[in-house]
C-alpha cells in the first residue's frame, strides 16, 4: 500500500469501546483530545463506520478554520431545507431540534465532530442543544492545547465523558510499517522510523511519503533502507511551524540549543543561556525534562520538533550553537562514556576543529559502537589536525571496516611504529587486511606472531590469531591459542571477547559444546568485571556460542541466542551486527526448514552488510539463499544466488568453503542430478575434514544419506559418532537406519533431531520410519501422522526423503538411475540428460519410460506433478505434456 492511502486503524481497540459505550448509554457526548496527527480523525470515522454498520443513524460535521465566520457554516447540512432562508438563529434551533426528534427512535443518533475546537459560535449551540436534550450523541475531536467553547466543555463537564488519544504503541507502529512501507524494512530502519513516529501515525505517514518522493527509501536485494530525514519534508515542518511561531524569541533560542545536543545535561544548558527562557521553554510544552543518574536533562518533548528547528536555523546560527555546546562540555570534566562521542559529533557540526584531541576519542568511541560512517569523519577530522600516528591507523582501521582493504592498507605505515605499545595494534590491523582485504593468508598470520609475549597487547594479538585461525579452518590451534588467552589473569575485555569469540567457535565445530558453554561463561566473566559494557564485545562472545551450537546441532539454543543478540544488537542501532545476526538466523531457519523466515532475514543480512563486507560474510550468505531457493524449488533463484557466492570465492574463511558446497549440493538436488548432489556432498565433508570442523562433516555426509545413498557413509559416520558423540551420533543412527530400513531406528534418531530443533530433519526421518514399518507390515499411523505434523512446519520445502512421501513414489522403487533421469526430465529434454549424466539418448529414454510405467504416468507433465512440481516448464521449446518418445 502507499504511504497516502487510507491505513488499517491499530492499537485503538480500548478507544473504539469506549465510544461503542457511550453511544451505547446515550450518554450528551464524548470528546476526544490528542495532538495534531495522533489518528483522531481515523479513529471517529472508525467508530462511526461500525456505529453505521449497527444500524445507528451518523451524521458528520467538520469543522475548518475558512468556516469558522459563518453562523451555523460547520451544521448547514444538518438543518431543514425549508428553515435555512428565514428563520432566525433561535427559530433554527427549535426547527433542528424538532426535525432530529422525529428521528430519534428506539436507536441513537450519532454526530461526529471533527476538530470541533474550530467550530463557530452558533454551529456549537446547536450541537450542545441536540446532546443535552438527548436527541443526539456527540462525538467530537479536539486538538490537545486549544481553547474550547463553554458549550464543547459542557459536553464532558457534565455527563459527558472526555478521552485522551495516546500516541500508538510500537508495536501498533510496526504493523503500520508492514503495511504502508513498498516492501520489507530492515531492522534499524524500522526501529528509527517508529521512533521519529514517535506513535503519531500521520508523522509515519509524512515520514514514508516524503522518503518515497525523495529517494530517502531505497531497495537493495529485496529489503527497503530508510537513510532519509524528517527535515526535508514541508509537510513536518507544518505540523510544528505553529507551535515555533508562538514561541518568545528567547524560549526559542533556548530550543534551538536543546535541539541541536538533546538530551541536553541541564548545567551544560544554564551555562549557555539564560534560566528564565530555559523555563519558559519547558513550560511551552515543547521540551521535557528528565533525570539520569545523577544529571538532569532537557530533551524535544517529541523528536519532530528538534527536526523542524533544526531545519529551520540558518547554518550559521547552527555552526554557532554547536561550537559553544563544544567548547562548554570540552571545558567540563568528561566523565561519562559517551562525553567524548557527543563532543566530537558537536564539533564536526560545528565545522572548526578546535579540540582535535576530542575528535580522536570520539572516532574510537563511534569505532566500538560499529558507526563506521560516523567513525570516518571524526577520525579523518583528527588526522587533518594533525593527530600523528593513532589518527593515521584509526583511520586505517576504520577503512578496513568498510572493506576498502587496498586504500586501507596503502595508509597503514608498512612497518611497525616505534614504541612497543603500538606495536600490537599495527600487526592486529595488519593482519586484518592481510587476511580479509588481500588474501594474503600465510602473511597475516607470521604479521600476528611478530608481538613477543610479556609485550603490551599481546592477550590481544593472540586472541585476534584465535579468530583468524577459526575463520581460517585451523579449529584446534583456534581453540588451544584462544584458551590460553583467556585462562590469563591480565586478559582485557576486548581481547576475552575475541578469543572467546574464537576458542567457542572451534570448540563447538570440534563437538565439544560443553568446552565452548565453559568458554563462553570465562568470556563473559572478564566482561562483567568491567564497568563499560560495549556491545560489540558482549555480541562476539554470543556470537562464539552461537557457532558451536549451530555446529553441534543444537538449533533451538542457537536460534534462542541468534534471536537476542539481533534484538539487542538492533537497539544498540548498529547495522553490521544487526547484519551477522540476521545472517545466523537465516542460515538456522533454513536448516529447520522456515524458508520464509530465512529468506528475510539473508536478504536483510545482505542488504546492510554488502556495501561493507569487511569479513566476507555475503559469499556464505548468498550461498545459503541458494540453498533456500533449492529447497523451495526455485531454480533459476538457487541459480543466480549460488552465481553471485561463487564471483566472490576467496581464499580467506575457508571454514565456510564447506557450508558453501552443501548449498550448492542442494541446487544440484533442484537439477534433479542427484548424483551430481552425492558427488558435491562429499566434496564437502572433505573440505570440512580439512579445515577440522568434524561436526560439519557428520552433516556432509549425511546429505549424501537423505540423497539416497546412505550405505557408503555409513562406516565414516559411525567413526565420527565414536569420536565426538552428538550430533554425529543421531546423524549415523539415522543413516543407519535408512540403510537398513529400520523403522525403530528411524524413528529413536527422529526423537533426537525434534529435541534439538532438527524440524527438517526429523520429518524426513519420521517419514522414512513410517514406510519402514509400512513395508514390514507394521504400520504405525502416529508415526505417519507426527511426520506430516514436522513436514506441515516445513510448508514449501521440497528434498527427496519428502519428495518420497508422495503417494505412488515410495512404492515404484525407482532405481538410481531412473529417479535422476526422472528428476531431471522435469526441466531438460532427453539430449541435454545425456549429456549430463554421460548416457546415451537411448538409455535416457528407456529409463524414462520404465519410470513412466512405475510412476503410472503417461508424460511428462504428469511426472512433474508426481514428483511434487506444481508448475513444470516446458522443455527446450516442446511442450512439457510430450511422451518420451517424442523428445
Amino acid at each position: 500500500m502507499s504511504g497516502r492511502g487510507e491505513w488499517t486503524l491499530v492499537g485503538r481497540d480500548d478507544e473504539l469501546k469506549t465510544i461503542e459505550d457511550v453511544v451505547s448509554a446515550r450518554l450528551p457526548g464524548l470528546v476526544l483530545v490528542g495532538d495534531a496527527g495522533v489518528g483522531k480523525t481515523r479513529l471517529l470515522r472508525e467508530a462511526l463506520a461500525r456505529a453505521a454498520d449497527d444500524g445507528v443513524e451518523c451524521h458528520w460535521v467538520s469543522a475548518t478554520g475558512a468556516a469558522r465566520s459563518i453562523p451555523f457554516g460547520a451544521v448547514s447540512h444538518l438543518i431543514p431545507a425549508p428553515t435555512r432562508p428565514r428563520a432566525d438563529p433561535v427559530g433554527l434551533v427549535v426547527s433542528v431540534e424538532r426535525d432530529f426528534a422525529r428521528r430519534t427512535g428506539d436507536r441513537p443518533v450519532v454526530i461526529g465532530i471533527d476538530d470541533a475546537h474550530l467550530l463557530d459560535e452558533p454551529s456549537a449551540g446547536l450541537l450542545h442543544q441536540l446532546a443535552v436534550h438527548g436527541l443526539a450523541v456527540a462525538v467530537a475531536t479536539v486538538r490537545a492545547g486549544e481553547p474550547l467553547s463553554d458549550a464543547l466543555t459542557s459536553l464532558w463537564a457534565g455527563s459527558g465523558r472526555r478521552l485522551d488519544v495516546r500516541p500508538l504503541p510500537a508495536t501498533a507502529v510496526e504493523h503500520l510499517l508492514d503495511e504502508a512501507a513498498p516492501g520489507p524494512l530492515d531492522a534499524i530502519s524500522r526501529r528509527r522510523l517508529t521512533h521519529l513516529a514517535d506513535g503519531n501515525p500521520l508523522l509515519l505517514r509524512e515520514l514514508l511519503a516524503d522518503a518515497m518522493d525523495t529517494g530517502g527509501l531505497s531497495e537493495s536485494r529485496g529489503v527497503w533502507r530508510w537513510r532519509g530525514t524528517a527535515s526535508g519534508s514541508p509537510r513536518l515542518a507544518e505540523l510544528v511551524s505553529a507551535r515555533l511561531r508562538a514561541l518568545e524569541p528567547a524560549a526559542r533560542r533556548v530550543l534551538e540549543v536543546v535541539a541541536c545536543g538533546e538530551p541536553l545535561p541541564l548545567a551544560l544548558l544554564e551555562r549557555c543561556t539564560d534560566p528564565a527562557a530555559i523555563e519558559a521553554a519547558e513550560r511551552s510544552g515543547m521540551a521535557v525534562a528528565e533525570r539520569s543518574g545523577a544529571r538532569t536533562a532537557l530533551r524535544m518533548a517529541h523528536p519532530l520538533y528538534g527536526e523542524a528547528l533544526r531545519a529551520s536555523m540558518p547554518a550559521s546560527r547552527a555552526r554557532t550553537v554547536f561550537g559553544q555546546l563544544v567548547d562548554v562540555l570540552a571545558s567540563m570534566p568528561l566523565r561519562r562514556r559517551d562525553d567524548a562521542l557527543v563532543a566530537g559529533v558537536w564539533q564536526l557540526r560545528s565545522g572548526t576543529v578546535r579540540h582535535p584531541g576530542i575528535a580522536l576519542a570520539a572516532a574510537r568511541q563511534a569505532l566500538e559502537r560499529f558507526d563506521i560512517d560516523l567513525a570516518e569523519r571524526l577520525v579523518r577530522t583528527a588526522y587533518d589536525a594533525g593527530q600523528g600516528w593513532e589518527a593515521q591507523w584509526l583511520l586505517a582501521r576504520v577503512l578496513q571496516y568498510q572493506a576498502r582493504s587496498q586504500e586501507a592498507f596503502d595508509m597503514l605505515p608498512p612497518t611497525p611504529p616505534s614504541g612497543s605499545k603500538r606495536l600490537a595494534i599495527w600487526a592486529i590491523t595488519r593482519a586484518g587486511l592481510l587476511y580479509w582485504g588481500l588474501d594474503r593468508i600465510d602473511e597475516a598470520h607470521e604479521t600476528l606472531l611478530m608481538v613477543p609475549e610479556g609485550a603490551p597487547g599481546h592477550d590481544l594479538t593472540e586472541a585476534t590469531r584465535s579468530w583468524v585461525l577459526f575463520y581460517d579452518g585451523r579449529c584446534e590451534a583456534a581453540l588451544t591459542v584462544g584458551q590460553a588467552v583467556l585462562n590469563r589473569s591480565d586478559t582485557g575485555v576486548r581481547a576475552a571477547s575475541w578469543a572467546t569469540m574464537g576458542a567457542a567457535s572451534a570448540a563447538g565445530m570440534l563437538g565439544r559444546l560443553g568446552l565452548a558453554a565453559e568458554l563462553a561463561e570465562q568470556g563473559r566473566a572478564v566482561l562483567a568485571a568491567e564497568p563499560e559494557r560495549l556491545p560489540w564485545n558482549e555480541a562476539q562472545v554470543g556470537l562464539g556460542l552461537c557457532y558451536a551450537r549451530y555446529a553441534a546441532g543444537q538449533l533451538t539454543g542457537a536460534a534462542e541466542l541468534a534471536d537476542q543478540g539481533y534484538r539487542d544488537a538492533v537497539a544498540s542501532d548498529a547495522r553490521g551486527m544487526v547484519a551477522v545476526w540476521a545472517g545466523f538466523r537465516g542460515i538456522i531457519g533454513k536448516t529447520q526448514g522456515r524458508l520464509d523466515a530465512a529468506e528475510a532475514d539473508l536478504r536483510e543480512a545482505i542488504a546492510l552488510v554488502e556495501e561493507n563486507d569487511q569479513y566476507h560474510l555475503v559469499r556464505t550468505y548468498w550461498a545459503e539463499l541458494a540453498g533456500v531457493r533449492a529447497l523451495a524449488g526455485d531454480l533459476p533463484g538457487a541459480r543466480r544466488w549460488l552465481a553471485a557466492a561463487d564471483a566472490r570465492a576467496r581464499a580467506a574463511n575457508r571454514v565456510f568453503h564447506p557450508w558453501v558446497e552443501l548449498n550448492r549440493a542442494w541446487v544440484e538436488v533442484a537439477q534433479g542430478d542427484l548424483t551430481a548432489a552425492i558427488r558435491t556432498a562429499r566434496n564437502a565433508a572433505d573440505l570440512a575434514r580439512d579445515s577440522e570442523q568434524p561436526t560439519i562433516e557428520a552433516v556432509a555426509l549425511y546429505e549424501c544419506a537423505r540423497f539416497g545413498e546412505p550405505e557408503p557413509v555409513r562406516d565414516r559416520l559411525v567413526d565420527l559418532a565414536d569420536r565426538i558423540g552428538g550430533i554425529a551420533a543421531t546423524l549415523a543412527s539415522a543413516a543407519d537406519g535408512l540403510a537398513s530400513d529400520d523403522g525403530p531406528t528411524l524413528e529413536t534418531a527422529a526423537d533426537d533431531l525434534v529435541a534439538c530443533g532438527h524440524t527438517l530433519l526429523a520429518a524426513e526421518v519420521l517419514g522414512a520410519a513410517s514406510r519402514a514399518y509400512a513395508r514390514h507390515g507394521r504400520p504405525r499411523v502416529a508415526v505417519a501422522q507426527r511426520a506430516a505434523t514436522l513436514a506441515r512446519e516445513c510448508r514449501s520445502v521440497r528434498t527427496p526423503l519428502l519428495a518420497a512421501d508422495t503417494p505412488g513414489v515410495e512404492q515404484a522403487s525407482l532405481t538410481r538411475r531412473e529417479r535422476d533421469v526422472a528428476m531431471l526430465a522435469v526441466t531438460l529434454p532427453s539430449r541435454s540428460i545425456a549429456d549430463r549424466l554421460g548416457l546415451s539418448v537411448n538409455t535416457v529414454n528407456n529409463n524414462l519410460a520404465r519410470v513412466f510405467t512405475k510412476l503410472g504416468v503417461r508424460n511428462r507433465k504428469e511426472l512433474a506433478v508426481v514428483l511434487g512440481h506444481d508448475q513444470p516448464a516446458a522443455v527446450a521449446g516442446h511442450p512439457s505434456h510430450s511422451t518420451v518418445h517424442s523428445r
